[in-house]
Order: structure tokens, then sequence, then C-alpha cells
């Protein structure tokens, strides 16, 4: 009998502590009917993958490196249940969170979770409160608008859940996307352009874990930059992104209070110069490289 639901987990020299708390927080799930494929992205190493047997469990091996986009894509093909839940490794699931996915993909086919950063540090606090990773500790609808309805126009390959039939309808991941974040809100954008509706489940609750240093900060900002760029060429329209970047940055500040308003307020700025920087260095190394 198939299961009911399929994780699917991308992962390349996965960090085997994170890794386990992942596969701990699956263990402990309201819901059991599940089956778990962690699609190894062509790792050197599998050292990582050393976790208890589990008849549920599945590790994938791709043989060549080629992205989160693609390993998504290949454990979306053999996964055995009609209903998908994406996250990756380094993130934990909150106790109901398969239930409330598997539940919901009985009214809707695509779904967008909360996801929120566990924080440890005061700098990783300061990054959170920007709303990335995820929602940050912001919250998903604090970072992307949700309307009265409860439906949304994005979500996050870290907390996804979607039918199998609707996520092959759309072509699933571009895997042609050269950068490890992006694709998902590509694919987004061309459900909302096909008519699909994202619907909103905050009960699917995910953890992402922290920024903890600036330099992961700044490197990080760079390559959304980079990908922003990628974004822009796959999409006829991004209107309305300024806007929504300005709305989320206002909640930045309003959940900063005093302690915080000043180091958020300077992030702001960084994170604002390095994705522009981003954007024209990709822009010029796409030129140099003679794509288009």
């Amino acid at each position: 009998m198939k299961p009911r639901l399929s994780v699917v987990v991308p992962s390349y020299l996965p960090d085997p502590v994170l890794l386990r708390k992942l596969y701990d927080s699956l263990q402990a799930q309201d819901f059991t009917d599940f089956e778990l494929l962690i699609v190894d992205d062509g790792s050197p190493d599998l050292s990582a993958y050393d976790f208890p047997e589990d008849a549920r469990a599945r590790l994938i091996r791709q043989e060549k490196n080629a992205g989160p986009a693609a390993a998504r894509n290949r454990g979306a093909a053999e996964a055995r249940s009609d209903h998908l839940f994406f996250t990756d490794t380094d993130c934990e699931l909150a106790g109901g969170t398969l239930a409330a996915a598997s539940a919901a993909l009985q009214k809707d086919d695509i779904l967008s979770g909360n996801t929120r950063t566990a924080v440890k540090t005061r700098i990783g606090r300061a990054i959170a409160l920007l709303g990335f990773p995820g929602g940050g500790i912001l919250g998903f609808d604090r970072v992307w608008r949700v309307d009265k309805d409860g439906y949304t126009r994005s979500f996050s390959s870290c907390n996804l859940a979607v039918t199998r039939e609707r996520f092959f309808a759309l072509g699933g991941f571009d895997e042609s996307f050269p950068l490890p974040g992006g694709e998902d809100t590509v694919l987004a954008a061309q459900a909302c352009a096909a008519g699909f509706r994202i619907r909103y489940v905050p009960e699917m609750l995910v953890y992402h874990v922290e920024k903890s240093t600036l330099g992961s900060f700044f490197r990080w900002q760079l390559i959304r930059g980079r990908g922003n760029w990628h974004i822009k060429k796959r999409l006829p329209s991004v209107g309305g992104y300024l806007r929504l970047r300005v709305w989320t940055f206002s909640n930045s500040l309003k959940a900063a209070g005093i302690l915080y308003a000043v180091p958020v307020l300077l992030l702001i700025v960084i994170s604002v110069v390095l994705q522009v920087t981003g954007m024209i260095l990709e822009k010029r190394r796409m030129k140099k490289d003679g794509s288009p």
C-alpha cells in the first residue's frame, strides 16, 4: 500500500547534526503514514547519512551534482504517494506539520506553510528579524501577504506541500536555475500565472536554522541578488515586489523593538546594497559567458 505522503529532501554534504535533527523531528510526527526520500546530490562523502534504519526511509543517489531543483524533481519522480512534502536538511518540523499537510491536500493542491527561524544568537535574531530565512522570526504571513480567504502567492521549498499531479503539470522545479535559491519563487509565480491557488497553512510549521554570522549573511545576500537576476529573466513581471519588501521591512522594524531597531535598520540597508550588487555581478558574469 502506498503511503499518504512522500517527504522529499534534497541533500548535498549535509551537516550530520542538522540532518539528525530533521530525522528526529520526522520520527516525532503525529502523522506516521509517510515515506522519506533523501536525494543525495552527488556528495563525495555519504557518512552523514548514518541514521537508524527506518523502513519508511530511502536514500536516493544522484551520480552528479545537479543542484537542489534536480534533486527535488528526482525525489518527486520516485515518490510512491500522490501527495508530496518538500523540506531541507537544515530544518526541523513541528509535531503536527505532516498531519496538517495531509489534511489540507484533500482540499487544495498547493500548500505553503509557516517557516520560522530557530534563533540562538543575537546576530541570528537580528538577521531573522528581516523575515528570512523562511519567515525569520516574523512568520511567513509577515513576509508574504495572505489574503482574507487564506491564499498567498508564494511558497518556500523548505515547507511546501503539493499534489504530485499538480507538481508535474507545472513542470517541477526549474533545473536550469544556476543557484541554490529562487527556483521556488519561479515555480510559485508559474502556478499563480496558470490560475492555481496557493493555500497558506500555518499549522505546517517548519523551523529553519539561523544565519549566525555576518559573513554568512553577506554571502547569502549576494547569492539572493544573483538569484534575483535570474528570477527577473524567467518571469515576465515581478510587479509589486518592491512594495512587498517595503511592507516586510516595516514589519521587521515594528518587531525589532528598541534593542534591535538600529541593527535591523543597518541590516536592511546592507541587504539592499548587497542584493543590488549581486544582480549587477551576475548580469556581468552572464554577459561575459555569452548568455542572453
